[in-house]
Parts: C-alpha cells; structure tokens; sequence
C-alpha cells in the first residue's frame, strides 16, 4: 500500500504517475438518472464499451494486488450511487445492454425509508432529487431490487446516512461503518466487499474509521482519488 498524499498537489503528482506507468482502471459515476436523460445515457455507454471492459469485484481484487489486467481494454467500473430508483429503471437496462458489471453504491437509510419518509430523509441528507418522477412517492431502490441486484451486478455500501464521518461521534460512526454492513448481511444474506462515504476519507486517513472498516469486512474502499484494496487476501463471507 502506498502512503497517502497529504496535499492536492500530491495527489495529483501521485496519479499522474500512476497514469504514466501502471494500468488504470477508471470508474464513471452516476447518480440520479431521469428517464429523460434515457438516450444520453444509451450514447455516453454505447462510446464507453469501445473504449472499456468491465470489472468485477475479482477482477478488481486481482489487479490492486498484482497491477496486472488481462483484458485487452482497460478496466471501467460504472458506479450508480445512493440508491436511486431510477438507477434500477432507467439506467441499469442500459449498462446491461452495453456489456458492462454495474456497482451500485447503496445508503442502507435511503433503502430502510419508506412512504412519506423517503422524500425528507433525502433532503436531509444531500440525496439530491433532480426529478420527482413517480407519483407513488418511492424514490430509493427496495432491498427486492436489490437482491434481483446482487445476481448479476455488485452492491456496495455507500454508508448508513450519506453525512461525513469525520463530523461523527463513537457510536454513530460505528453504526454508519458496521451497522450498514450488518444490514447487508441480513437482507442479502452476506456482507459486501466496497465502502465509500461521502467526501472520503480514503483508507488511511481517519484512524477511527479505518478501523471499522477493517471490523465490517470491507475489501475495498472508493474515495474521490483512489481505490484501495486492504486485505492481503480476500476474506470469505457467509
């Protein structure tokens, strides 16, 4: 494991030599996806898959271990983020379509609201709401979704309430870290390998937090510059 940056400019120096001399794997990132954004969501795929393969959590495990990929194009991990219900209508078909492993990144609260909760608990947690497209009033994926999910794709957690871990208390940061993981367990019958919270930190960089990652079972972290892999070896869950 390389040690973390401590400045901007650090980081930056730190990736652009790791685009000079390893091979990258990229991740694109969405989040709400309107229905009427459909067809610019079909081009910007379409032009990915000429360009990229998809990565699975095994492929990923195997390439931050080794900084080898096999695949003759370079790896892109599409990441839907926060659980949006349209990430499940709209844009999921689509990353099917094209060929690619989708990473949903998924805040255990959102998915637990129900009904007339859903909205305000949004709002409240800087889930932004760019359309209020189902008269219904259900805005975030169901845990059923998520298991049709967990067939084919990756689920992954994106916290318990989307808020910055740094600004927490003990026991509320352990129920942001584990606590969601430990609803993992039960509604999908097994924990989840990524974790990535709002504004990071990466691993390494908040000694509380690293430590309940470790305690949760994550393999992976995601934060706004890199993913890590933090396990000599891959744990296995049942």
């Amino acid at each position: 494991m390389t040690t973390p940056p401590r400045t901007f400019t650090e980081s930056a120096a730190q990736i652009e030599q790791l685009f000079a001399t390893e091979p990258v794997i990229r991740a694109v990132n969405f989040h709400n996806a309107p229905r009427a954004k459909a067809d610019e969501y079909d081009r910007q795929l379409a032009q990915y898959s000429k360009l990229f393969s998809s990565v699975t959590e095994d492929q990923l495990d195997h390439y931050l271990a080794t900084g080898t990929w096999t695949n003759a194009k370079p790896g892109l991990i599409v990441s839907i983020y926060e659980g949006y219900r349209n990430g499940y209508d709209v844009l999921l078909p689509l990353v099917e379509k094209h060929g690619f492993i989708a990473w949903f990144f998924v805040i255990t609260g959102f998915i637990d609201s129900v009904g007339k909760d859903q909205l305000p608990f949004a709002l409240n947690h800087e889930i932004d709401m760019l359309t209020r497209e189902y008269p219904d009033g259900r805005y975030a994926l169901t845990w059923e979704q998520l298991r049709q999910i967990d067939r084919k794709h990756v689920i992954a957690c994106h916290s318990r309430s989307h808020q910055k871990l740094s600004d927490m208390g003990p026991s509320k940061l352990r129920e942001e870290v584990v606590g969601s993981q430990d609803e993992f367990r039960k509604q999908l019958g097994h924990g989840v390998r990524a974790f990535a919270s709002l504004t990071g930190p990466a691993y390494g960089e908040h000694a509380r937090t690293d430590r309940l990652i470790r305690a949760a079972d994550y393999d992976f972290v995601f934060s706004n510059f890199r993913i890590q892999r933090i396990r000599a070896e891959p744990s296995r869950r049942a």
